[in-house]
């Protein structure tokens, strides 16, 4: 019986990333990062028969030979999302369709730029500029020509990217909600507030597909560490504190999740730690689940930050 390809009815139109002035400097430099070819087909665990398959079957990227296969972050984060649907019994042609949608080029309208978004940019430009040049600004941006810009210089973004930018630059859980109908919709921790649509979204019969979890999977892997920083995937200070972790190089590591609760980690005069407590706390860098992180190095410096901020305290 042949397996038809179902069309889904929910269109990537209904999700836009919407960007603040500091991730609009960012973007060009992240853009290229995950968009790079640095990963081998080995370091995705995926054989290279079932690569050959998924590549016959679209779920896969047109590559050369196998052995010499070469694949961006998005590529690895696909195949490895691809995997667990095949995994949970997803069919090939609903595995391809998400990869059709996932990978659709988005488009970043001005119409992007809500009220409360253009507020809180006028406030952040008039740190550094003139009133004058404020609203020279962002009128650039209402009337498209930023867009035009990015465009220019080769920036267009599918929705897997944005959505690996919300999880990034937002700390959102970010996803994809699969209904058994065919339709897809994108999700992130913000959609709860959308009142009645959100809701009627959560209640229906679904799938969700966590990019969030891939993402903290690929920072917890020791084998990844050192294409974290490349990535740019934790903050400069989280990163130190993963890898004070790590290495046993800490005396102490404090998360607070919140005023009720948390966590410190201390380590033994013989460096000795409860690995699966240390586990725990580096996911929590990751998933980006804490209010603030106090790190206390054996020499007596010590380094604080919160995650609204990322900044030194």
């Amino acid at each position: 019986m042949r397996e038809e390809t179902p069309q889904p009815e929910t269109s990537t139109e209904d999700f836009a990333l919407q960007l603040d002035l500091q991730e609009m400097k960012q973007l060009p430099e992240l853009y290229e990062k995950l968009r790079e070819p640095i990963f081998s087909l080995k370091q995705t665990g995926i054989a290279p028969k079932l690569y050959v398959d998924w590549k016959k079957a679209g779920l896969a990227p047109k590559t050369e030979e196998q052995s010499w296969t070469k694949l961006s972050f998005l590529e690895y984060l696909w195949l490895k999302m691809a995997k667990e649907l095949r995994e949970l019994g997803l069919p090939l042609a609903r595995v391809k369709a998400l990869r059709e949608y996932l990978f659709q080029v988005q488009e970043i309208p001005a119409e992007a730029l809500t009220p409360a978004m253009i507020a809180k940019l006028r406030d952040e430009l008039s740190k550094v500029m003139s009133p004058k040049q404020v609203e020279a600004f962002i009128t650039e941006q209402l009337s498209g020509q930023i867009q035009a810009a990015q465009a220019s210089y080769g920036v267009q973004l599918c929705l897997l990217e944005s959505l690996v930018y919300a999880a990034l630059y937002r700390k959102q859980e970010a996803g994809i909600l699969i209904f058994p109908s065919g339709d897809l919709a994108p999700w992130l921790d913000e959609m709860q507030g959308m009142g009645p649509e959100g809701q009627v979204l959560l209640g229906r019969t679904h799938v969700f597909l966590s990019i969030t979890q891939h993402l903290a999977a690929f920072i917890l892997d020791e084998d990844k560490a050192d294409y974290i920083p490349r990535l740019a995937l934790l903050s400069d200070e989280e990163l130190q504190v993963v890898r004070a972790i790590r290495n046993k190089s800490f005396r102490q590591v404090t998360i607070t999740f919140d005023e009720k609760r948390q966590i410190t980690l201390r380590t033994t005069s013989d460096g000795h730690l409860d690995e699966e407590v240390s586990k725990q706390l580096i996911e929590t860098l990751a998933l980006k689940n804490y209010q603030s992180v106090e790190l206390e190095n054996r020499g007596g410096s010590k380094l604080k930050f919160t995650k609204e901020h990322r900044r030194r305290i």
